[in-house]
């Protein structure tokens, strides 16, 4: 299967990343080095996807600045939603209406936020028995406790319904949505303005929609202030024990990653102290509580773990 284009959703309000969210757009978050919204780029391009788009609206002008500024965006294409954001389903129509698009071609979805870091040819794999599906939806396996809803899908692998979070049991562990989608834009009705994507987009209940499940794949999640902790420091700790991992391997190669600041014994990054990610430019002396400086931190020690941006500190439980 040929994917012509791709859209990375970047037009969300970013509220779970709280007070730090407020001042910086949850796409230009920084996976060490580089920002999730560079990353994302740059594995599309790595798929050999040569039509790339980012929708905008919450602090749309910041992050139009910002791609401005840096090359990795050059021939990417800006959607915007004005005056309102037009949701997920409205924002692949806004992408498939454009002259250049004319509802034509293959289109991979993917959220800014979040990796599921897949080859090409893992995603050739995954994807050629339902090459002719008006949709493909990627699942993964996930504790219902964490919030996410579910999918229920039959046993020839299609979608039949979504059960809300409240709704299931929280011992198990169940198939959710992962945000990625592969859409045939030439399946599609057009539909303008706001919809969401399981109301014209994926149509379930009157299409033939196949769900792929993603196992024994890695999730990187940074969708809130608590996952960015998490999932940083987890790449310390993945680096230190198997560093020839396929996600690691590319955020060396896309340079977002820099070897030497790396101190294993510690799982800290440019600092001294043990459990400390410092992206500043200068490292950080001296003995500090556990803590992630994206910019510009805090003159005193905190005595909670912290994620510093301009002396906003966000407390991580």
């Amino acid at each position: 299967m040929q994917i012509d284009n791709c859209l990375i959703l970047a037009a969300g309000f970013g509220t779970r990343m709280g007070k730090i969210g407020q001042q910086l757009p949850k796409v230009l978050w920084p996976v060490f080095e580089k920002s999730l919204l560079e990353l994302q780029v740059a594995y599309a391009r790595s798929l050999g996807i040569k039509n790339i788009f980012i929708n905008l609206h919450y602090m749309g002008e910041q992050i139009e600045e910002y791609i401005k500024s840096k090359s990795v965006f050059e021939n990417v294409t800006i959607l915007w939603e004005k005056p309102e954001i037009l949701d997920i389903g409205g924002a692949v129509h806004n992408l498939a209406c454009l002259p250049s698009v004319n509802y034509k071609g293959h289109l991979l979805v993917l959220n800014a936020d979040q990796f599921f870091y897949l080859t090409k040819e893992q995603i050739t794999s995954y994807v050629d028995a339902f090459s002719k599906a008006p949709s493909i939806l990627f699942t993964y396996w996930v504790n219902p406790s964490l919030g996410y809803n579910a999918l229920q899908i039959d046993g020839s692998r299609m979608v039949k319904d979504i059960i809300k979070n409240k709704d299931l049991p929280s011992a198990t562990q169940v198939e959710t949505y992962t945000g990625i989608s592969i859409i045939d834009l030439s399946q599609l009705k057009p539909v303008a303005g706001v919809s969401s994507f399981f109301q014209s987009v994926c149509l379930f209940k009157e299409q033939k929609i196949p769900a792929v499940l993603l196992e024994d794949v890695y999730y990187w999640d940074f969708g809130t202030a608590q996952r960015f902790w998490e999932t940083s420091f987890r790449i310390l700790e993945t680096y230190a024990t198997h560093s020839n991992h396929p996600f690691l391997r590319f955020l060396v190669q896309e340079r977002a990653l820099k070897t030497w600041k790396i101190n294993l014994t510690k799982i800290s990054y440019h600092a001294r102290s043990a459990r400390v990610i410092n992206l500043g430019p200068e490292a950080l002396e001296g003995e500090r509580v556990s803590s992630i400086v994206i910019k510009d931190g805090p003159s005193q020690v905190a005595d909670k773990k912290m994620i510093w941006w301009q002396e906003i500190g966000e407390e991580i439980n």
